[in-house]
């Protein structure tokens, strides 16, 4: 009897200690979550998932404030925030890979989809996109087709960052720097336009033109121009090649500068520099800060190409910008340059990978980007935002994602962007060197 009774008892503790256990889970486990989560309407525990991305600490502070919105909408998802800076993040991506260790959502930039697409790590999204009818209608087809592999959408651009034609308006406003009234350039401007005008902004010591006659090519006080292909070619060259029906690559990875049409290009840019005198030669430009992109704040240059990112830097230097479409031979075209977001393919935590995806790329999370007025949304449901936010003299890099051209990175075309072509093409397309030989040599360390 005893035996038995202690049998019973036993089994008597045994079901009190899982009742308590089961009212200790439903009323402490919800206080729990609530302060985890932000809300008491879940009773377990958020899902935790990480986003990683490259940045400045700033940039990262700005990527934050959207996670807090994302984590306020979504009490049920925890975010997880990963940052590095641009070099070791992409290091890590690649160790992460090789130890199957990937964040569940990651940062990506179109010049690196097919390198790591290669090695297995992003999810395809065509059918989770689909499935949750995600409307890619509202981003353009070039900005997809940037973040695409082998004709699947491997990440989702979430913001754009275009390339535009710049002048100075100070300087065609005073009649010292604009002693023959040179207009300003039109919204599309072609290159004769551009040239005629930049003609007359190159002026000497003695302030004649460099079409006048006496006009002394040693000593230039103030260029028309400042472009240099040979040290910009993913960002200037390719979309002036393009506009001329030719192209920087092959689509099997081979040079295609050798055409006519590539030809006629290049020759017109050494002109301008080797013959007209109209813009800054490589040394000039080293002289003038390095940068051609921010030519403009010398107060020497009166027209250069650049990113919509250097309107940081000429508000910082005090100059009154004005911007057009990038100077075209048959057709308006541009770069865009826009980062994207991917899912790992091995991330245990699909659903809430997505959530937080569709928030960041869609109308909600690009708004709250766009009112940070740093980035240009890729989404156009947030344009509005973005206009209300930096004003209407900006809507030019909304208007010119349009005209971006699709030429996705191959490892052929950053050996040429980032490794030889520079070296072997920036002094002979400023009219210094054989240009023929120079672009033999490089289609050979192409193949």
């Amino acid at each position: 009897m005893r035996a038995k009774r202690k049998r019973l008892f036993n089994v008597w503790a045994l079901v009190l200690a899982t009742i308590v256990v089961i009212s200790g889970c439903g009323n402490g486990g919800t206080s729990e979550n609530a302060d985890s989560a932000g809300s008491g309407s879940s009773q377990s525990e958020p899902v935790t998932i990480t986003y990683s991305q490259w940045g400045t600490a700033e940039e990262l502070h700005r990527t934050q404030e959207l996670l807090d919105q994302f984590m306020k909408a979504n009490s049920d998802i925890k975010v997880k925030l990963e940052g590095k800076d641009w070099g070791s993040y992409w290091d890590g991506l690649t160790a992460n890979a090789a130890g199957g260790t990937l964040p569940d959502v990651f940062k990506t930039s179109y010049a690196y989809v097919e390198k790591y697409a290669e090695l297995g790590i992003f999810k395809e999204l065509d059918g989770l996109l689909a499935e949750n009818q995600f409307d890619l209608n509202n981003v353009d087809k070039s900005l997809l087709g940037l973040h695409q592999y082998q004709g699947k959408q491997v990440s989702l651009p979430i913001d754009a960052n275009v390339i535009v034609w710049y002048y100075n308006k100070a300087i065609f406003e005073s009649e010292a720097t604009n002693p023959h009234k040179a207009p300003v350039p039109s919204l599309e401007p072609t290159w004769d336009e551009i040239t005629d005008i930049a003609t007359k902004m190159t002026l000497d010591k003695n302030g004649k033109s460099a079409d006048e006659a006496g006009f002394d090519a040693g000593n230039i006080v103030q260029w028309g121009l400042s472009i240099s292909p040979g040290s910009t070619m993913d960002w200037f060259l390719e979309p002036e090649l393009w506009s001329n029906g030719a192209k920087l690559v092959n689509d099997d990875g081979s040079l295609a500068l050798e055409t006519p049409e590539a030809m006629e290009v290049l020759n017109y840019f050494i002109d301008l520099t080797k013959n007209k005198k109209i813009n800054t030669t490589p040394a000039q430009i080293e002289g003038l800060g390095g940068q051609v992109n921010l030519a403009i704040t010398t107060s020497k240059v009166a027209m250069n190409p650049g990113g919509s990112w250097n309107t940081t830097n000429y508000q910082e230097a005090g100059v009154d910008y004005g911007i057009s479409y990038l100077p075209k031979f048959k057709t308006n075209q541009t770069v865009v340059q826009p980062a994207g977001l991917a899912i790992s393919s091995n991330t245990k935590h699909e659903e809430a990978a997505y959530k937080l995806l569709a928030w960041l790329a869609g109308p909600e999370g690009q708004t709250e980007l766009a009112k940070q007025g740093y980035s240009i949304p890729a989404n156009k449901a947030a344009a509005d935002a973005y206009i209300a936010t930096v004003g209407e003299d900006n809507k030019i890099f909304l208007d010119a994602q349009q005209y971006g051209i699709v030429s996705p990175f191959t490892t052929q075309k950053t050996d040429l962007v980032w490794t030889y072509g520079e070296q072997l093409l920036k002094l002979p397309l400023a009219g210094d060197g054989d240009l023929n030989a120079a672009l033999k040599d490089l289609a050979s360390k192409m193949q």
